[in-house]
This record gives structure tokens, sequence and C-alpha cells, in this order.
């Protein structure tokens, strides 16, 4: 008999020969827990999640939020329950910046992460699609754009540590 990979109870006999999950709920629950996994500590455990409407912040309630007011904040569980907005995003401060790297290849984003002096967190493509995100340890200070050079290429980045909203994908790099 074959068993549930979440929760160990029996799969229904009828149920496709490759199913790894009893039932729907289990599937999900599973594909969560795999998305929260790759999020580090330093960024699911302050609250500093809210929803998006495109690229503007709101609250889990649908209402205006502000990278200055974090009352307007909420936790990373919150912020996935709701359904307000069409998605994620993070506050930034408080130790937590991010570099925002735009039209980089994957082998340019490693690179320039290997360049990186702070503890680098966590890795993502950006919403575009062809740009990435280093969410980083660091200090509050002014933010910055600049045209770096990269093995002779240059490349835009942004850097932000303060008052500032990054639009989320949670589609991790494995950089």
């Amino acid at each position: 008999m074959r068993t549930c990979d979440r929760c160990g109870g029996p799969i229904d006999a009828l149920a496709r020969a490759d199913a790894d999950y009893c039932s729907t709920r289990c599937r999900v629950a599973a594909h969560r827990a795999r998305k929260r996994a790759q999020l580090p500590d330093e960024l699911v455990d302050a609250p500093r999640w809210v929803r998006a409407d495109g690229k503007r912040p709101i609250t889990t309630s649908g209402t205006p939020a502000s990278s200055t007011d974090a009352t307007t904040w909420s936790t990373y569980a919150a912020a996935r329950r709701s359904q307000a907005g069409d998605g994620l995003g993070v506050m930034l401060g408080a130790g937590l910046g991010c570099y925002d790297l735009d039209h980089v290849t994957d082998e340019q984003a490693a690179a320039f992460v290997r360049t990186v002096t702070e503890r680098v967190l966590y890795v993502e493509r950006s919403l575009s699609g062809n740009g990435v995100h280093v969410f980083v340890t660091a200090a509050e200070e002014r933010g910055w754009r600049r045209t770096l050079q990269l093995d002779g290429e240059p490349i835009s980045v942004e850097r932000y540590t303060r008052e500032r909203f990054i639009r989320t994908t949670l589609e991790r790099l494995p950089i």
C-alpha cells in the first residue's frame, strides 16, 4: 500500500500511479511548506510583509501600505493567506537590504553575488523575469543606483536598505 508523503496516510488505490499525496489538502500543504522552506528566517520571522497590487504595496485587507509605517505591515503567513491584490512584497529596513539588478543573466547574477560583502540571505528572479533581487543583511543607509562593470559588461544595480517596498516573486535562484 502506498502512503502519503505528507501525513503518512494511505493513498487511494484508484489514484494516479505517480501520486505522492492522499488528498489535495496534503498536496497543497506540502507545496506551501516547500515554498516556506525556501525563505530564510530573517525574511519570514519579522512582520515586514505586505500584499501587492501591481507595483503598489497594500495591506492584507487591501488598503494602501506604507514603507515608513510598520503598522501597515504583517507577517509572512498573514500576507500569504490574504487574497488582496495580486502578489506579495516585503519592506526593507531593520537589517534587511536588497540589490535590484536589471537585465542580467543567471551567470551575471551569480558573479555579482560573489562580489557582495554583506551576508546574502536570498536571491530571486524579479517580476520582470529578466532581473534579480539579492536580499542581504545590511545597515540602513541612503539607497543608490549605479551602472557597474562586471566581467567587462555594464549592469544596472540599485541598492536599498530602508523605507522601500520590493515586490517579490518567491522564484528562488540557486546561487
